[in-house]
């Protein structure tokens, strides 16, 4: 319990980070990388729960005292970092992604950046961790969460004086409801930190251990050596474990506790330079991942080439020295009444929360492009604005016109809103969306976990509103092979789900002078590959994505036609609906991916961008004027 320096504790944060860091630049044999933020998690239950008890031993416990410690600690370097990569985003990123990393950046600030990606980690659109400029915070807010409530747990156990039994008995309740509500969510068992609890826990156990092998130097040594055998072991296979969250982290962190217990520094991992990078590695782990995001994009593949990763590492290097000498140290040692402290670090937590919200708000701040960039940033959007992504109460067309279409369905239907809407203002025709990303809309159809229950109610709710809407036109579209292909019944089954639930659904719909159309199976290039943060123009230059070339229409048509043909024949006998099979209209003699002038027609394997749902309506030009005007079909 005496505080003291521990040179082997350096030792693993610099194993820890030095693995992070070499997973995220994707270095082969380093796959299980992500096991370095378990290290960090156990030395962190160890630490900090050893310094809290000491000081309670000593009757020196101070809450203000210790939250204005841990706030020296942490907050400095990571509003530098924050701050910084938000400048470099300003200055690279096009609107959209500025956007995502001004909500990051907030959500960072305030610690609960790990609340943020769970929640958004299920969402139809959610975006790659690839881009996400400040995803290593995840770990970074799980750790302040931590800090926050175990103070008053450990006065509480230290008074009842069941300190050991409480983190024992947190530990195994945190690890058991890992383990059952993976299946459930296992994004939440990985982000959120009551399921990471049982890491902190085995870290905070490893001062009882410590204490027992104390006067054991052979044990201690035999320790230390199965300890670091047993890390490295685990690291060679943990990749295959990584979305099992629990028993995934539970090997390196019961190395880690072993290593941290026989309190033996072995001169192999706690050399000078090996010190080094321990001392400095909270530094190294806020910079290495912005760092990693903007040469990607910047870039593009040279950053993951041999030269683009030494040049990352050099960067990081430089970068993890300024921070660790002009910010982190000498902030540390700021002395001065810890409330005073806390007010200034939260005024300007506020300050820069009030600059990233903005930005957000501003929707990325568009206006940093000129207008020539601005009119070609619309055209590679998903969704034309005003309704953008969502589109779940979205109005677009003629929106004083005496007639009503409702465009209802998921995101595939969503894209229709710039194919439709010159064709309904030269029509007087009001347009609304009743869109739900990732959510089928047909009625009987039990929507995929883990969002079952939001489907269903969001789908009985647009039913419900679709009914009585006075609208005369109804189109109706779906990712029809997502529910064909996807997980679950025989093949058989689903198809025979998707035509009786289309049938149940036109049913339900149905009234004299209402007429619909399906919008069939989408054009698909899953050959190419899309980025479509790179697609879109920034302030400054990055080098563009490769162009996808056109896609083969035979293979277009030949996976849209069992599609085709379900819902063709779920619409045998009805005169008021009609079928548009896309790859019949879009496709010629080829599927265009890229216009001439390098304009994205779509922003991933099933999705049009702007640009691609116009030509989609000038295509489908007949047909939907056809349907519009209500004539019979042609």
């Amino acid at each position: 319990m005496e505080a003291r320096y521990r040179a082997d504790i350096d030792g693993l944060r610099a194993i820890a980070v030095c693995i992070v860091v070499l997973f995220h630049l994707k270095v082969a044999g380093f796959g299980g990388g992500f096991a370095g933020v378990d290290i960090f998690f156990v030395i962190s239950g160890y630490l900090i729960t050893g310094h809290i008890l000491r000081d309670i031993e000593l009757g020196a416990f101070s809450f203000a005292a210790f939250y204005a410690r841990r706030a020296r600690r942490i907050l400095p370097a990571l509003i530098v970092t924050v701050m910084l990569t938000f400048a470099a985003g300003w200055l690279w990123l096009p609107p959209d992604a500025l956007r995502q990393l001004a909500k990051e950046a907030t959500h960072g600030l305030l610690s609960i950046a790990n609340i943020q990606y769970w929640r958004e980690s299920n969402q139809y659109f959610a975006p790659s961790s690839d881009q996400l400029g400040l995803l290593h915070l995840w770990s970074l807010s799980a750790e302040e969460q931590f800090y926050l409530v175990t103070p008053l747990v450990l006065v509480l156990l230290s008074r009842m004086r069941q300190v050991a039994a409480g983190i024992a008995l947190s530990g195994v309740v945190s690890f058991v409801a890992a383990i059952i509500w993976l299946r459930r969510d296992p994004e939440a068992v990985f982000f959120l930190t009551p399921f990471r609890v049982f890491e902190f826990a085995l870290g905070a156990l490893a001062i009882a251990l410590e204490r027992r092998v104390a006067s054991w130097p052979a044990i201690r040594t035999a320790a230390a050596w199965g300890g670091y055998a047993v890390l490295f072991s685990s690291l060679l296979v943990i990749a295959r474990f990584q979305h099992d969250a629990g028993l995934g982290a539970l090997p390196p962190s019961l190395a880690t506790v072993a290593i941290i217990a026989a309190n033996r520094p072995l001169r192999l991992f706690a050399n000078r330079a090996v010190l080094a990078v321990g001392r400095s590695s909270y530094s190294l782990y806020l910079v290495h991942w912005p760092v990693i995001y903007f040469a990607t994009f910047i870039f593009g593949a040279q950053a993951a080439s041999s030269t683009g990763r030494i040049t990352q590492l050099l960067v990081m290097a430089a970068l993890t020295a300024a921070m660790f000498v002009l910010v982190e140290q000498p902030i540390r040692r700021l002395q001065g009444a810890a409330w005073k402290q806390g007010a200034a670090f939260a005024a300007v937590i506020g300050l820069c929360v009030v600059a990233t919200h903005g930005a957000f708000k501003a929707d990325g701040v568009p206006w940093r492009l000129p207008e020539d960039q601005r009119a070609r940033l619309e055209l590679q959007r998903f969704g034309m604005s005003p309704c953008g992504r969502s589109g779940e109460d979205c109005e677009f067309g003629a929106l004083a016109g005496s007639r009503g279409l409702e465009l209802l369905g998921d995101s595939y239907v969503h894209q229709y809103v710039a194919a439709l809407d010159d064709h309904l203002k030269a029509r007087g025709i009001h347009g609304r969306t009743s869109t739900v990303g990732g959510c089928p809309m047909l009625v009987g159809v039990i929507p995929l976990p883990p969002r079952t229950a939001e489907c269903i109610a969001l789908r009985d709710r647009e039913l419900a509103r679709v009914k009585a809407s006075p609208a005369d036109l109804v189109v109706i579209g779906q990712a029809w092979h997502l529910y064909l292909e996807g997980p679950g019944q025989p093949d058989e089954r689903k198809a025979s789900e998707i035509r009786d639930g289309l049938q149940a659904l036109l049913a339900r719909l149905d009234r004299p002078g209402r007429r619909f159309l399906i919008i069939g199976g989408q054009v698909r290039p899953v050959t190419c590959s899309f980025d479509h943060m790179r697609m879109q123009p920034g302030p400054l230059w990055h080098a563009p994505p490769p162009r996808c070339a056109p896609f083969e229409t035979a293979r277009a048509r030949a996976n849209a036609r069992e599609i085709d043909g379900l819902l063709g024949y779920a619409l045998m006998g009805r005169d008021n609906a009609e079928l548009l099979r896309p790859t019949e209209l879009y496709c010629d003699k080829d599927c265009p991916v890229v216009r001439d002038d390098g304009v994205w027609l779509f922003l991933d394997p099933g999705h049009f961008t702007v640009a691609g749902a116009r030509l989609m309506g000038q295509r489908a030009d007949s047909l939907i004027s056809s349907f519009l005007s209500g004539h019979s079909k042609p």
